[in-house]
C-alpha cells in the first residue's frame, strides 16, 4: 500500500505531545494509526462554551475555533466529572473523533456529560511521522522497570474518591511546606489523564523533579492493565537522586476506570508508601477510602478536602477513628500530620501557611 505524506503547520499543539518535542512542521501520514498512544492530527469542527480550551505544551489554555489544525494522541478518559471515551479500533482520513480532555487526549465519545454537553468534534486529517515512521508515545517513553530499588524515599500518597476534590491543592500545599525549608522533593502523578496542569502545580511549589504516566508512554491510565508497572517506573526515576520525599498523587479516584485500586492492590507499592492523604467531597466517602488504603496496610495520615471545610464534616470523621484537616484552614496540622507519617522532623523555618481558599461555588 503507498503512503501519502504531506508537510503541515498545525495551528496547536496540546501538551500530550510533549515527548514528542514537535516543531512548527510536521511530515503528516494520511492513513492515521488507530493504537492507542498514536499521535493524530485532526480539523476543529464544534465549540464547546464548558469546555473548549486546548492546553498547551507551555500549560497555557488556548481557545479552539472551528477550523483549527491541531496536533493530539489517540487514548481513552472515564471521567466522573468530565468526558468519557475509548481509542478507536479502526480510523481513516476523513473520520470524526472527540477531544476528551485538555491536554490533547482525542477518541471516540461515549456521549454527553451533564453540565458539559458534548465534547468539540475533530475531523482525523492523518498521523504525524518522523524518520518514516508514525508518532507513538510508546516510542518516546522512558524505560520501565518491574522492581522497586532497595531504597526507597519517604512517599506520600495523595488519594481521592474522584476527581476535583482537593488532591492536588493539597498535595501542592505539602511539596511548597517541605520545600520551603530546604527539603528536596520530587513529586509525580501515576494515574489520571494527560495534562501539564498538575505537574506544573508542583514545580511551582518547588518539586526538583516532576514526571507521569506520560512519561512512561502512556497517554491515559484508563482501562490499562500496566498501571502497577508504569507506578513502580515513576517511582524508581523518582527516587534516583535519593531526594528527602517523594509526592505521588494518584488522578482520578478509588473505584474508578485509571487503575488506582490496581496500584492499593500491588503488595510491594503498598509497603513502599510511607503515608497517605485522602481528599474527599463528603464524609461518606472520605472514610470508604481511608478505610480501604488501612485495609491494604497503607496508614492514613489525614483526611482533607470538601468534606473537612467546617466541623461538621470534621469531628463525624475524627469520631470515625481519622484525622481530618482542611488545607485551607488546619495547614500546620496537616503538614504536621503528613511529616510525622513521612518519619520526617516538621522542619525548621518551613512556612506553614494554606493556599488560599477558592469562593464557595453554592
Amino acid at each position: 500500500m503507498t503512503t501519502h505524506t504531506l508537510r503541515v503547520r498545525p495551528d496547536k499543539i496540546a501538551s500530550v505531545c510533549s515527548p514528542f518535542e514537535l516543531g512548527p512542521y510536521l511530515s503528516l501520514r494520511r492513513q492515521p494509526v488507530a493504537e492507542e498512544g498514536a499521535a493524530v492530527v485532526g480539523r476543529v469542527l464544534t465549540v464547546n462554551q464548558q469546555y473548549g480550551h486546548l492546553e498547551l505544551r507551555s500549560g497555557r489554555p488556548a481557545q479552539l475555533v472551528p477550523g483549527d489544525l491541531i496536533v493530539g494522541v489517540l487514548g481513552a478518559r472515564a471521567a466522573l466529572r468530565g468526558f468519557c471515551g475509548r481509542v478507536p479500533t479502526k480510523l481513516e482520513a476523513g473520520d470524526e473523533l472527540w477531544l476528551l480532555n485538555k491536554g490533547g487526549v482525542i477518541g471516540e465519545s461515549d456521549g454527553a456529560t451533564v453540565g458539559l454537553g458534548q465534547p468539540i468534534r475533530i475531523e482525523i486529517i492523518g498521523t504525524p511521522e518522523r524518520d518514516d515512521k508514525p508518532l507513538r508515545l510508546s516510542d518516546y517513553a522512558m524505560p520501565r522497570t518491574r522492581e522497586l530499588p532497595a531504597r526507597m524515599p519517604p512517599v506520600l500518597l495523595v488519594a481521592a474518591t474522584c476527581m476535583h476534590s482537593g488532591k492536588t491543592t493539597a498535595a501542592g500545599a505539602v511539596t511548597r511546606f517541605l520545600t520551603s525549608a530546604g527539603l528536596r522533593v520530587h513529586a509525580g502523578k501515576a494515574t489520571g489523564v494527560a495534562a501539564v496542569a498538575d505537574l506544573l502545580v508542583f514545580a511551582d511549589n518547588g518539586a526538583q523533579m516532576t514526571l507521569s504516566f506520560l512519561d512512561a508512554g502512556a497517554p491515559s491510565t484508563c482501562y490499562r492493565k500496566d498501571v502497577p508497572e508504569i507506578t513502580r517506573t515513576l517511582l524508581t526515576h523518582l527516587a534516583a537522586e535519593q531526594p528527602d520525599a517523594i509526592v505521588l498523587e494518584l488522578g482520578d479516584g478509588l473505584f474508578g476506570a485509571y487503575g488506582v485500586d490496581e496500584i492499593l492492590d500491588d503488595k510491594e507499592l503498598a509497603a513502599a508508601t510511607s503515608t497517605a492523604l485522602v481528599a474527599a467531597n463528603d464524609v461518606i466517602g472520605g472514610w470508604a477510602a481511608a478505610e480501604r488504603l488501612r485495609e491494604r496496610g497503607i496508614a492514613v495520615a489525614s483526611i482533607t478536602g470538601r468534606a473537612t471545610d467546617n466541623e461538621a464534616g470534621r469531628s463525624k470523621l475524627r469520631k470515625l477513628g481519622y484525622a481530618a484537616n482542611n488545607i485551607f484552614q488546619q495547614a500546620e496540622e496537616l503538614y504536621r500530620v503528613c511529616c510525622e507519617g513521612l518519619g520526617i522532623a516538621v522542619p525548621e523555618g518551613a512556612r506553614a501557611i494554606g493556599p488560599e481558599a477558592p469562593a464557595h461555588d453554592e
